[in-house]
Order: structure tokens, then sequence, then C-alpha cells
């Protein structure tokens, strides 16, 4: 063989063979830029996701912080600020509580004054939406649009006059009620769903209420690194002299989550880049193993192996050269124009400037990557173009001729189609392993939509659909508000599934070391200690009946029953609690059951039909704030729950509601909602807390979260369905001498086209199971890694059955279409062709 040594010989091959195969080289350059656009793009949508989940979980706290510091002393501001691992600290003082507003009883809407950089660094980052300014002057007043319709205030406007009734949080002060002219300087929307306001700084110093006061001032501290563990925690409270019953409270979990949450992420970053990699790789196998017999011809006219490893890597080049830039241009468009186009559709009041820019690094990650992958998914082509011999070369098929034997062989054309599925085994892997990644991803990716879904979120951390609540309940005089008349008009409503009643009194319980003695010394120990533990367990004993140590005497009625027992973990019997043999001690201020759950507990009614008559009970397990049906609280010692029956033995006519929970046939029916509102709108002294009116608040931002999780795994399934087309078109292509022979020997163009159908159902078939059984169990993987809410792990079926229907619908039809539209001449002519 005559070597040839003209360099020039290289470059005027590749240009010829390059400019003889436009058709080709443009796939090869579409697969580039359409790789380099989604990496771009996928880059682009997961840092809006990011922000906008971020967002959400902000929005929902009410403030952007990392760390807090309780009763802040002055000195300790100061010094805090000073530290080089704090970007800033705002101070937050609860100063009052609004009571009425005109004739309307309020639930409880708190008042805070915030400094400047609270609410200019820490608040405002949190808000969705906010009008006006902050308060500056003794009588303005900022309230949440949540505060507003609670007062009945749909459509606010900047210096309305409020006359509202509040009372201070001084220490030591009596709740003396106070009546002032508030204006409305301005109103926010965040989704903490709280009744909150903020006034300035000199309405806070009348109130007398000073931030070191116990629970009601805070420093919020923002951190330079948000990530700290438990022992710089630790060094912070040294440093600056933590005292009496303050704490730092923090989240030792923080690095932990962080870890997750990046493992998480760069799985699904890892397996995005995974399904680019393969579409371009596969083009390129594809255009140079058909390039084989003429890399043949060339060899024997004196080509070497070398200089044919040079054309093929120019041709690559000069696709990466075309294919990248392009696809950057189209980033950079869909980045800056069609983003921000779909998430302004979805949220028109979002600003320009909220949306995420993508910044410099993402187009430079997806060129790099796309040219990686280009150099990277030359190489086997290259080897396999250089080192096949000229006689191999004229002889290569892309399709394996390896026979076949035993049963498959002499079945019809299933057995024909599962054949073909693994006969040329790189093939079917590049198919699998594509569907097998885009259908996890999409998986993952959708629990994590699934996981922030607003409804999904309300749904489960609230029980009802609407509460109404008596505001009278803790009021020297109670007023009977929820009637059983009007509660039977809410039951009979269309729409209304349930209402659920809550009935609480006051209930006096005697000092039992045996049954609250550790829970009184954990108490007296912790962060919430009432004073002196000897002193006040002495004074107990005395008088049981002291207002900090009564408890409420709460029940509830059989769909109540339901409820309470679920947020327990099922564990009590039906029966027994309904005979009130067993009863549910609901506590706040420890951790654990402290020792109480199966002991029996003795009390009395003030208000029940023997007021002095002492009962006991058997405490069946213990709750907390969370699974507590009540909303008033009362003194230090646990509440009680027990049956409607049962506390209806015990009180007679005085039994008192105190709230009812109203669950609707459908979800966040605004229909019935109304209706149900209508039962109480005349009534001032009722409060309601509705799941709609939050989720109203929030779904602006959840339209946007949806869009753009729902993009993140559409781009993946196209790169995979792209993938598969490729190598279909590719597969019908290379076997067209195949299927004419098949025909000629009597096979119909029915029976063919019925083979390639199952062909494309068995490899979505097999990736899909294959997906399941890996997907599901990294979805679950992530959703623990990645969990903000307290929410439990379910799997979203149907939107995971249509992506799955959508892509065996592709894979049945598209091998079709394609022999359809490539396989137009006589069988003589394609017998001819697989010869030349």
């Amino acid at each position: 063989m005559l070597k040839v040594e003209n360099k020039k010989v290289t470059g005027e091959v590749a240009r010829a063979t390059y400019k003889a195969n436009r058709k080709r080289n443009a796939l090869i350059i579409f697969a580039i830029l359409l790789t380099t656009l989604l990496i771009a793009v996928v880059a682009a949508v997961g840092i809006s996701y990011w922000k906008a989940v971020s967002e959400r979980q902000i929005r929902m706290e009410g403030m952007d912080y990392d760390i807090a510091l309780t009763e802040p002393r002055e000195e300790q501001v100061n010094q805090i600020r000073g530290m080089k691992e704090v970007a800033c600290a705002g101070v937050a003082v609860k100063c009052a509580i609004l009571e009425q507003y005109q004739d309307k009883t309020l639930d409880k809407t708190r008042l805070y004054w915030l400094d400047e950089t609270c609410w200019e660094k820490q608040t405002l980052p949190a808000l969705e939406t906010w009008s006006g300014s902050y308060p500056r002057e003794e009588e303005e007043i900022m309230l949440s649009t949540f505060a507003l319709k609670n007062m009945g205030i749909k459509e606010p406007k900047i210096g309305m006059e409020l006359p509202l009734t509040y009372f201070t949080l001084a220490e030591g002060e009596n709740e003396t009620s106070f009546e002032k002219e508030f204006v409305l300087c301005g109103w926010y929307t965040d989704y903490s769903g709280d009744m909150r306001g903020y006034v300035s700084q000199k309405f806070f110093e009348t109130t007398g209420v000073e931030q070191t006061d116990f629970t009601q001032g805070s420093l919020k501290i923002t951190l330079n690194n948000p990530l700290y563990s438990e022992e710089d925690i630790v060094a912070m409270q040294k440093a600056i002299r933590v005292e009496d019953r303050q704490i730092i409270e923090a989240d030792y979990d923080t690095i932990s989550s962080f870890c997750k949450t990046v493992i998480c992420l760069g799985l699904l970053l890892l397996m995005i880049f995974a399904s680019g990699y393969l579409f371009i790789y596969n083009a390129l196998y594809i255009s140079v193993s058909k390039d084989i017999r003429f890399y043949g011809q060339l060899k024997t006219v004196g080509m070497t192996s070398v200089q044919l490893k040079k054309t093929v890597w120019l041709q690559s080049l000069w696709n990466a050269a075309a294919g990248i830039p392009l696809g950057i241009l189209s980033a950079a468009v869909m980045s800056k124009l069609v983003i921000p186009g779909i998430l302004s559709a979805v949220n028109p009041q979002l600003p320009a400037e909220d949306f995420a820019s993508v910044p410099l690094w993402v187009f430079f990650l997806a060129a790099g990557f796309a040219f990686f992958t280009n150099l990277v998914s030359c190489r086997k082509p290259v080897k396999m173009a250089g080192e096949c011999s000229p006689v191999e070369a004229m002889r290569y098929t892309a399709v394996s001729s390896k026979k076949r034997t035993g049963r498959w062989t002499a079945g019809g054309t299933g057995a024909m189609a599962f054949q073909n599925l693994f006969r040329d085994k790189k093939q079917a892997f590049i198919i699998f392993i594509s569907f097998i990644i885009a259908l996890s991803v999409f998986l993952v990716v959708n629990e994590v939509i699934r996981e922030n879904d607003a409804k999904l979120i309300l749904n489960e951390t609230s029980s009802y659909d609407i509460r109404f609540k008596n505001e009278t309940t803790l009021d020297e005089i109670r007023k009977p508000l929820l009637t059983e008349e009007k509660i039977e008009r809410v039951r009979k409503i269309p729409g209304v599934r349930e209402v659920r009643k809550v009935t609480s009194t006051e209930i006096v319980v005697p000092y039992q070391e045996a049954v609250y003695g550790r829970y009184y010394k954990e108490l007296y120990q912790s962060r919430y200690s009432p004073g002196n533990y000897q002193a006040d367990m002495k004074q107990y004993r005395k008088h049981p009946e002291n207002s900090s140590f009564t408890a409420r005497f709460i029940s509830v009625d059989e769909n109540g029953f339901h409820v309470l027992n679920e947020s327990l973990g099922n564990v009590l019997d039906k029966k027994a609690f309904e005979a009130g043999e067993i009863a549910v001690a609901a506590k706040t201020f420890t951790e654990g059951d402290n020792g109480i759950a199966g002991k029996k507990v003795r009390f009395y009614l003030p208000e029940g039909r023997s007021p002095k008559q002492e009962r006991s009970i058997r405490i069946a397990t213990v709750g907390d704030i969370y699974s507590n049906p009540a909303y008033f609280a009362g003194g230090y010692t646990p509440d009680l729950i027990v049956s409607e029956p049962y506390a209806r033995n015990l009180m007679g006519n005085n039994l008192f509601t105190e709230l009812i929970e109203v669950e609707y046939e459908e979800a966040f029916s605004q229909e019935t909602e109304k209706q149900v509102k209508d039962v109480f709108a005349e009534e001032k002294q009722i409060s309601s807390e509705s799941k709609l009116d939050r989720y109203t608040e929030m779904k602006r931002s959840e339209n946007q979260i949806k869009v753009l999780g729902g993009s993140l795994g559409l781009i993946i399934a196209i790169l995979a369905i792209l993938n598969y087309l490729n190598m279909m078109a590719a597969s019908v292509q290379n076997r067209a001498r195949e299927l004419a022979t098949l025909e000629s020997i009597g096979m119909t163009t029915r029976q063919i086209r019925r083979m390639l159908r199952l062909e494309g159902l068995g490899y979505a078939g097999i990736s899909a199971v294959i997906s399941l059984i890996a997907g599901l169990p990294l979805s679950y993987v992530v959703f623990k890694g990645t969990s903000l809410y307290r929410i439990s792990f379910s799997v979203p079926w149907l939107s995971d059955a249509l992506m799955i229907a959508a892509i065996l619908l592709v894979c049945m039809t598209a091998p079709v279409v394609i022999y359809n539209r490539t396989q137009t001449d006589s069988i003589v002519q394609r017998l001819r062709s697989g010869e030349e």
C-alpha cells in the first residue's frame, strides 16, 4: 500500500466528504445545537425554578434570615453586627395585639416594630407584593392583605382611617385595651397566612415593650455563609454571653440538608448531561458508520488510518464550530425573551427584575459540555473508521447479521420484533438508557413539583377548608355564637362534606406528682420556665385553680375523632374514647410524653354539672400543638381532649362550642366557600381562617413553579424522543434491504408495520418498567432530601402515566412513519440499493 504524504489530501477529502453529506451534517449540527441549547435552557430554567421554590419558602416564613437571637440586649446587637460571619442583623419586636376593628372582633393580629435593617434587608425580600411605605408616624400602620381581609377590607387605600382596639404586650401589665385611630400607610402579601402588621418606632415606644422582654424581641441574623454547625452557634452564644432564658434559634440540620439537596441536584444534572451526551454520540456514531464503506474505498487508494482519523476529526470540529455558537445564541434568546415571557404570562404581577438572570457561566458550561461531548463521541467512530480494513469496510453493514436460533425465529411478527430489539446491542443500549434516564428524571422532577404544590401543601398541613372561631371563648362573658342551628345550616349547604365541632371550657387539675411530675420539672428547666419551681409547686398544691396551672377541657365529635386519631398515628380506641374511658393530653412546651401516657389524671370542671366533683380519666397518648384541635390556650398544664358525648355528659347545657371546621366535597371551592361564609356574615365576633384565601395569595407563584418544573421534565423527554427518532431512522434505513427481502418472500406491508410498531412498544415498555423500578426510589430519596413542608410522600401517578403513555405512543408510531416516508421505492430498487 502506498502512503500518501500530502497533508492537503486530508483537508480536501474532509471538505469533499463534508459537502457531499450536507443533510447528514445538518443533522449532526442540529444535534449539537439542540444539546447546547437544551443544556443551557435546563440550567436557566433550573436556576429560575430553584429561585421560585426558595422564594416560596421565604414567603411562607414571612422573613428572610438564617438564625435568631431571642430577647437581644443592645450590646449584643452591636456585637453580632460587628462579626465577620454576619451579613446583617435586624431587630423585630412584637409589641401589641389588635382585638377589634369597628364592631368586628379580630383574630389576634400581631403588631411588630422592625428596625430599618430588618425591614429593608430581611422582610422586603420575603414579600410577594407590597404597596405604600413603612410606618413613620405614631398613628401609621401597615397590614398584611390577610389581616385586611379578616377585617373585611377588600380594597385598601393609602391614608384610610382604621379605628382599632388593641392591647400591649409589656411585661407585668394587664391586658388593658386601648382605642386608636390608625392610618393605613401600606399593605403587603406573603404566604405565611399570619394576621400581622407593622408599626412605627414612635408607636412602639408608647407600648412600654422592650426588645429584651421574654418572647417579644428577636434579633434576626443573616449569615454570610448560611451553612452553619452546632459548634458555630455555641461559639456565637459564648461570644455574646447569652443569659437568662435567651437562646439562639437555629436549625442544626442545615449542613446535612444542604448536602442532601446538592447530591439530589447533582444526580439530576448528571442524568441530564447523560441524555445530551447520548444524543450527540448517537448522531456521530450513525454518521460515521454509514460512511465505513466509503472510508474502505479511500484506504484501497492509499489513504492511511491516521489521515482517515484526521478527516473524521475535522468534520466533527466543523460541526461543533457551527452547532455550538448557534446553540448558545438560541439559548440566550430563550433565557432573555422566551422564559421571562412564559413566566410573565403565568404571573403578570412579577416584575421584570425578579426573573432569575442567567449567569454567563451557564453558557460556557453548555458550550464546553457540547464541545467535550462532541470530542468524546468521536473517539469510537474515529477508531472504527481508522482500524477497519478495506475488505471489512466494503463488507460492513450497520445491522448485525448474527443468526438467531430457538423458538423466537419460528414465531410471527411479535417474535421478530422481540428479536430485533436486541439485535444491535449498542443501539438497544443507547435507546434504553436514553429513555430510562429521561423517564427517571421526569419522575424525580415531577415529585419535586408535587412537593411544592400549594394545594397539596395546604391540604396536608390543614385538615379543613375553612375554620370559624368564636372570639369570645376566653372572655368573662362568653357568647354562644356557633349555635346548633347555624352549624346545621352549614351542614346542609351543597358541597359541604362534613362539619367538625370543637368545644372547650376551663378545667382544674389538682397537683399530681405521679402524672405530671416529670413534665413540670422539664418545663421549669426549659426556656419557657414560669419561674421558681419549688415556690410555684407549693402554690399549685394549695391553689390548683390558679390560672397559670389550669388547662382546657376540649371535646371533639365523631368526625373530629378521626382527624385527631390520624394525627396521633391511629393509636386511639374509638369505643373507649367515646365512652370517656381514655383521653389525649395536649402540651406545647416540652418534648416527648414526659411519662404522662398511661396515667390516670384527676380533674374537676368549674362550669360542669357538678363543679366540685372530682373525676378521673386515663391518658391514652400525648399530642402536641399540631394534633390539638382547639385554638385557644389555657395555662401550663396539658389540655385534655375527650369525646363530645363524654363532655356533654359532664357539662350538660354548658357545653360551649369554641370553633367549627368545615371540609368541602371539592377542596378550594369558591362557590361552597361563599355560601358557608354567608351563614356567619353578620357575626362580628366570629373570625375565619380559609385555605382558599391562602391559596389565592400563593397561586401566582404556584403557576410559575409548575411551568418551570414541567419544562425541566419536558426538555429531558424531548432529548430522549429525539434520540429515539434518530436511532430508529438509522435502523430502518440500514435495514432497508432486509425489509425489502421480507416483502419479497411474502411478508405484507401491514405485517412489517406491525413488527416495527411492536419494536417501538418493546423499547418504550421495557424502559418504562426499568424507569419505575429505578426512578420511584430515587424520587423518594430526592423528596426526603428536599422536602420543606410537613407533607407525606406520594407518587403523582396521573402525570407520570400521561408521560409514559406519550412515550409509548411516540415509540409505536414513529418507526411506522419513518418506514412510510423512507421506503417508497420498489422492492427491486431497495434490494439493489443495499448492494451498492
